[in-house]
């Protein structure tokens, strides 16, 4: 039994992740998102308008303040889930990312027209 007395909680369930893999899989998805960020990046400058290519508030600095928001914004959700139970962290982010996610593709895929350059 564990310091907190949940030692085991989630052991013998089909969708138990453990220490290990949760580590393995947090570095194969940090992985797989820094590699696409630039990716991302090239992107999205070719579709911000060249007039927005000029002077300091650049399509560049625009790509910057967006990743910093975006990771200051999932920080403060973390925190947040964290603050309502550690124990089901994982799902309470899961499950919202999910949802999130499946959002973007539908939206992507309904507004496809208007991402041509």
């Amino acid at each position: 039994d564990g310091e907190d007395g949940d030692s085991g909680y989630n052991e013998d369930l089909w969708f138990s992740v453990g220490p290990i893999k949760y580590i393995l899989g947090s570095l194969i998805a940090f992985s797989g998102i820094e590699a696409c960020e630039s990716y991302v990046a090239s992107l999205m400058s070719k579709v911000v308008p060249s007039s927005w290519a000029v002077g300091t508030f650049n399509s560049g600095l625009l790509a910057t303040l967006v990743g910093t928001s975006g990771r200051a914004v999932g920080d403060l959700f973390i925190t947040a889930m964290g603050l309502l139970s550690i124990r089901n962290l994982l799902n309470l982010l899961i499950i919202p990312g999910l949802a999130l996610m499946i959002l973007s593709i539908i939206l992507v895929k309904h507004f496809y027209g208007r991402f041509d350059v």
